[in-house]
């Protein structure tokens, strides 16, 4: 594999594939999974860049009492944890694990400190998708703690869209534990569901999610 198969990231954003070509070649370096793989555990350090090329993974974060959730589904050209490379406490927050046939180009921390030094533009990006990603948490972490039990849902029904690029998904997390994601009980996130089956936002099949309307759920948001 060469850098030439690397999807476009926002890291590379305004730099030619010829140009990026010959500036990540002295870096560049592949790990290979497979499906079920542990690609970084919970505490584990994080030493280097490492972006998905091929594949996806899922983020599972565990509290002290073992209880596992599901944060995130992250795929190509996605970047694991990227905000914690240059951390005090550089440690995953999250245990990944490969959900599909895996690659990921890793960049060890002092030779992506010296791309960004030599490349401005890769640095501003670099900067500017910390920002953006520090933005999206803060805006969640709010709406989670605010919102309503139906809008929580619509949010993450529609990040499942977002993620899965279809209306049509299979919920891998338990009841329980979307209950414990929103802060509210197992019989009132039932009832959520149910009304907003009753106003054919979506349609369910045990743990398959068919979103009827997108807009609906996106109105529910604001």
């Amino acid at each position: 594999m060469t850098t030439g198969s690397l999807p476009k990231n926002p890291l590379f954003k305004d730099i030619p594939a010829e140009q990026l070509e010959q500036i990540l070649m002295p870096y560049q370096s592949f790990t290979f999974y497979e499906k079920g793989d542990i690609v970084a555990l919970q505490g584990d350090r994080c030493s280097a860049l490492m972006m998905i090329i091929n594949g996806s993974v899922r983020c599972d974060m565990t509290d002290p009492t073992g209880k596992m959730v599901t944060i995130a589904i992250l795929k190509a050209p996605d970047i694991l944890a990227p905000a914690f490379i240059y951390a005090s406490n550089n440690f995953f927050p999250i245990n990944i694990t490969a959900l599909t046939p895996l690659t990921i180009l890793t960049i060890g921390k002092e030779s992506f400190s010296r791309l960004l030094q030599e490349n401005v533009k890769m640095l501003d990006n670099y900067l500017r998708m910390i920002s953006d990603h520090t933005q999206f948490l803060s805006d969640k972490i709010r709406f989670l703690k605010f919102g309503t039990i139906k809008s929580k849902l619509a949010l993450f029904f529609l990040e499942k869209v977002r993620d899965t690029g279809s209306r049509q998904f299979i919920i891998t997390e338990s009841q329980q534990a979307l209950a414990d994601l929103f802060g509210v009980t197992r019989p009132a996130l039932a009832r959520t569901v149910s009304e907003m089956m009753d106003e054919n936002l979506i349609t369910v099949d045990k743990k398959q999610i068919f979103v009827l309307n997108p807009l609906g759920l996106k109105n529910l948001c604001i």
